[in-house]
């Protein structure tokens, strides 16, 4: 058995010592990280607190998620993101220093508050607009420790087989292997990847658990995974959100939104995005659809299964529309599962996540 590695936290103080000016007795608080496998403490006194992130590097491969981390975030900073400021950074231990931005997510702003939504989610746009244009100029892609773009093999690898394996034979327990649905994924694939299109800076998890609300103003989290991508992907990540579940107006009307600005400001075609939209976004729910399955029944995480439900009856609208109506094969896989099926697997995984 691996031996658990003890937190250090006489280098964490000296860490903090170095790096701000917190003083006197410190209070540690753990928090909550989602999917997350590193750790996180809230760091206070009586006046300030700051946010250490804890996460053991297995060996010196260069980058490992915590260089990356620390790079895009400084990044995206000196882009004028709003993204936490990185105070230190020890690399041997894994700690990680950063500006604490409080603990409303958009999601629970929106959630409690209905009537903040089209503000908080047109700031939202213009944040990702400030990131895919700005933060694209400069990126050194050899600090991207997840590999360096979104490109056709990534989207069949760690999205289609992910959901395949994950949700359709993980969760679902249905018999389908690879080759069964080999010509949907690949055209998918090669409707969705790189293609003959600019490529942006990509998130990739731009969603509402990963905007956090500090007084007024939105900030970009968990940005450690970012490479370089089609524009429309993060766009998809924040309209098809399972965790807020905007109405369809509303998707539409950002949509609209966002590629005109976006067109705008890169001289780009209104067009090509909007007819691009629906394979990204296609791909993005089944990434979704998979995560869920992974995170709640391998990771015993059972808060993730509620949400199965909502990107279920996404997918079932994507596949019944044009233009994803070409996939044919994937499209009878989930025509042959019932919706009471799906919600019977979601709260059994819950469940089992909860007992386990």
């Amino acid at each position: 058995m691996k031996k658990k590695t003890e937190f250090p936290k006489s280098r964490a103080e000296e860490l903090i010592r170095e790096n701000t000016a917190l003083s006197g007795s410190l209070r540690w608080q753990p928090l909550h990280g989602d999917g997350s496998e590193r750790t996180f403490y809230r760091v206070a006194t009586q006046k300030e607190s700051l946010i250490l992130i804890w996460s053991p590097p297995g060996d010196e491969t260069f980058p490992n998620e915590n260089d990356s981390y620390v790079y895009i975030g400084r990044h995206l900073l000196q882009k004028g993101v709003p993204v936490p400021e990185i105070y230190g950074y020890y690399r041997p231990e894994g700690l990680t220093l950063v500006e604490d931005l409080g603990s409303v997510h958009l999601q629970d702003a929106v959630v409690s508050d209905a009537e903040r939504l089209p503000a908080l989610y047109g700031q939202a746009i213009d944040v990702l607009l400030k990131m895919q244009v700005r933060a694209t100029q400069g990126l050194e892609t050899r600090h991207c420790f997840d590999t360096s773009v979104y490109n056709q093999q990534f989207i069949i690898e760690r999205e289609l087989e992910y959901f395949r394996w994950s949700f359709l034979v993980g969760a679902l327990g249905l018999e389908i292997d690879s080759n069964y649905v080999e010509r949907d994924f690949s055209l998918l694939a090669s409707q969705a990847g790189e293609g003959d299109g600019q490529l942006f800076f990509l998130h990739r998890d731009f969603q509402s658990r990963n905007l956090m609300l500090k007084g007024d103003h939105l900030y970009l989290i968990d940005f450690q995974g970012a490479r370089l991508g089609p524009p429309q992907y993060d766009l998809a990540a924040l309209l098809l959100d399972p965790y807020v579940q905007l109405p369809e107006a509303i998707q539409q009307e950002l949509l609209k939104a966002y590629s005109r600005a976006f067109g705008t400001l890169t001289a780009g075609s209104v067009d090509e995005f909007l007819q691009k939209y629906p394979h990204i976004a296609l791909c993005r729910n089944l990434q979704v659809l998979a995560a869920f399955s992974f995170l709640t029944q391998i990771k015993g995480r059972s808060h993730f299964a509620r949400y199965i439900v909502p990107a279920w009856n996404r997918l079932r609208q994507q596949l019944a529309e044009p233009p994803c109506l070409e996939y044919r094969t994937l499209a009878g896989v989930v025509q042959s599962q019932n919706d009471e099926t799906v919600a019977e697997v979601a709260a059994r995984l819950e469940r089992e996540a909860k007992n386990a």
